[in-house]
């Protein structure tokens, strides 16, 4: 059970996330007090036309996620598989009927190391990501916006297609961001139920 020692940890190691979070909370709370939006009309759906919307949302994300690979590589490569190598020739070490305590710590110790390099890289492979997923969005790629039905948006408030412009916006970046194989998934789990109705 947690204690209130825990909570304060928890807040100390994660206070940026916790104002993050309370900030989100607080302006949503904002915006549903101050705002009567109805729902957006959106239009019919079905396994055809999805496809066409979010082809342009596919190809722009495995663009992406080649241009990341082409950007990292040539800079990752070469210090990961130095790191590679050196796990390779602990672990060989480590498996002679001479091996000492010392090679089973360097095992773990170039393991570690090769890890953490490739957490790193991760990190920067997906900035990069982020920024063109940004870029695309700033050119007109969206992943919601093709999908309203814009006979019906005049009736619609202008504040409230301005949020979900934005809203749309920042999702499609983080989508994009976050590579074409993580719009399949959703997008097979589509069609496949339209295919079963």
């Amino acid at each position: 059970m947690a204690t209130p020692g825990d909570l304060k940890n928890s807040l100390t190691a994660h206070g940026g996330a916790w104002a993050l979070v309370a900030a989100l909370a607080g302006g949503f709370y904002y915006l549903l007090r101050w705002s009567h939006w109805d729902a957006l009309p959106f239009i019919k759906v079905d396994a055809t036309n999805l496809i066409g919307y979010l082809t342009p949302l596919i190809l722009s994300a495995a663009l992406i996620e080649r241009a990341v690979e082409v950007v990292i590589s040539p800079w990752r490569d070469p210090d990961a598989n130095a790191k590679m190598t050196q796990v390779i020739v602990a672990k060989a070490k480590a498996a002679k009927d001479t091996a000492t305590d010392e090679d089973q710590h360097q095992v773990t110790t170039s393991a570690g190391d090769l890890n953490q390099y490739k957490g790193k890289t991760r990190q920067y492979a997906y900035a990069i990501a982020l920024a063109l997923g940004v870029a695309a969005v700033t050119a007109g790629v969206r992943t919601l916006w093709p999908l309203l039905d814009t006979k019906a948006m005049p009736a619609s408030p202008v504040d409230q297609l301005n949020y979900f412009r934005w809203y749309d916006m920042v999702l499609t970046s983080l989508l994009l961001a976050g590579g074409a194989a993580g719009l399949h998934a959703p997008i097979n789990a589509f069609t496949s139920f339209f295919q079963k109705s």
